[in-house]
C-alpha cells in the first residue's frame, strides 16, 4: 500500500513535469541560481574537466577529427547560405 502510493505520487510529478516541460525549462535557463552554481561547479574543476578532455581526445584522434570536420563544414554551409540570401 505504501509503494502504490509512492509510485502514484511520482506518476503524478511526472504528467504535472510533461505538461509543464516548456515552462520549467525557460525558468531553468533563466535561473540567477542555476548560472552562478554552475559557475562555481566549473571554477572548482575546471583542471579536472581539462584533464578529461585532453585525455579523450588523445584516445579519441579519429573522433576528434571528423568532429572539426563537420564543424568546418558547418561554418562553411553557413557562409554559402547567407551568400545565398543575399
Amino acid at each position: 500500500m505504501i509503494e502504490s502510493k509512492i509510485d502514484k505520487r511520482k506518476r503524478q510529478k511526472r504528467e504535472w513535469y510533461h505538461r509543464n516541460k516548456e515552462i520549467v525549462l525557460e525558468q531553468q535557463k533563466n535561473s540567477e541560481k542555476k548560472k552562478k552554481s554552475q559557475r562555481e561547479w566549473y571554477v572548482n574543476n575546471k583542471d579536472r574537466i581539462i584533464e578529461k578532455s585532453t585525455t579523450w581526445n588523445n584516445n579519441n584522434e579519429g573522433a576528434r577529427k571528423l568532429i572539426i570536420e563537420r564543424y568546418r563544414k558547418g561554418k562553411e554551409c553557413q557562409e554559402w547560405a547567407l551568400a545565398m540570401k543575399i
